[in-house]
């Protein structure tokens, strides 16, 4: 039907499974102390979970580079580096926007090429936070 587009999301069930495989991996190399957010295939936070010591500042972050990799469609990695390499002007507006964080840690969730959620990670440390959230994200495939 013309006008009409097709659409998936992730759902809490799959949201779940992903949060205590990413979980169980944080645990492995040491970094319990995470917070890890999911969001669907509309932006709406699905699912999220974090370890009792982790600072509670994570808890937004996670949140805030899920929907950040959700609604630019890339990883929060690439929007760092994308924001960092634009004029002061267009820098501010970009990490200024509700929800938009300008920090690694967060995957969008594809299936069949489109985003249908994304899973983001905080409090590992930015490049231990991007291998887990890339690490969730490719667990879509196993679903």
């Amino acid at each position: 039907m013309a006008g009409v587009e097709k659409r998936y999301s992730i759902t809490g069930d799959a949201a779940l499974r992903m949060m205590t495989k990413v979980y169980e991996r944080a645990a492995q190399i040491g970094k319990a102390a995470v917070y890890i957010a999911v969001v669907d295939g509309t932006g709406g936070l699905v699912g999220l979970i974090g370890h009792e010591k982790c600072p509670v500042m994570c808890r937004k972050v996670a949140q805030d580079k899920a929907y950040t990799a959700f609604a630019t469609r890339m990883r929060t990695a690439q929007w760092k580096a994308y924001v960092y390499s634009c004029g002061e002007d267009d820098k501010q507006v970009m990490i200024s926007q509700p929800g938009f964080i300008a920090a690694s840690g967060g995957a969008p969730i594809l299936v069949e090429g489109t985003v249908a959620g994304a899973i983001a990670v905080s409090g590992a440390g930015q490049k231990e936070d991007e291998e887990l959230a890339d690490y969730g994200a490719a667990l879509i495939g196993e679903l």
